[in-house]
Order: C-alpha cells, then structure tokens, then sequence
C-alpha cells in the first residue's frame, strides 16, 4: 500500500487510524464528513465569511459510515476488519481488501491519518 512507503518497518494491520475532520448524522445511521472548503488563510479570512456553508459534505454509505465512526485512533486496522465482518458479515467480504482500500482512499483524501505516521514526522 501507498501509506507504507512512508515507512517501511510497519504492518497495515497494525497501524491505528484517526478522523482528521468532523462529521455529522446525516440520518439514523449515515455519516456526512464535513470537508473544509478552505485551507488556505487569505481565502478562509476573505472568501469563507461569504459563503452560505463552510464545508463540503462528503456522503458516505452504511458501510463507510459505520466504518467511520469506529475510527477513533486506539482501534487497530486489524480490528476493525473484525469489527465490520461481525457486524455486516459476508456483506462486506472480501473483507479485508475492501477495509485497506477503504482507509487508503480516506488517507489520500486527506480524511484521516495514521498514530504510527505522525509519529516521526
């Protein structure tokens, strides 16, 4: 995976993902991420003030929703592989590719980050 060329001496499996960004219910049991629509200081002084929403939202499914919300940087990868076979059984198989290719597309959208990553950074 992308995410371990970073460093070489960690395990996906073991790693502890964490939410960089707020979300909120967007019913019962669906998450929209709230995205800021600027990083930039100028644009956030400047342009946001104006704008009806500061955020994008983000939409996820049941699936990436419930995933989200177990995220919280003390649960292990490999747990909550375990955690989203036990709730949604063979809904989610192949479980374990799709989880990590899950993770890595919120890692590359900047969604959340890695314990072990911002270690040594």
């Amino acid at each position: 995976m992308d995410i371990l060329k970073k460093k070489k001496n960690l395990n996906y499996l073991e790693m502890h993902p964490f939410r960089n960004y707020e979300y909120e219910f967007r019913t019962e049991n669906l998450v929209d991420v709230l995205v800021p629509r600027f990083t930039n200081k100028f644009a956030r002084k400047y342009i946001l003030p104006k704008m009806k929403n500061p955020f994008i939202r983000a939409n996820l499914d049941e699936l990436g929703s419930y995933l989200w919300l177990q995220i919280d940087g003390k649960t292990s990868v490999a747990k909550l592989i375990e955690i989203m076979v036990a709730k949604f059984g063979e809904t989610v198989e192949p479980a374990t590719e799709r989880v990590l290719l899950f993770l890595t597309q919120l890692y590359k959208a900047g969604f959340i980050n890695f314990l072990e990553l911002k270690k040594g950074d």
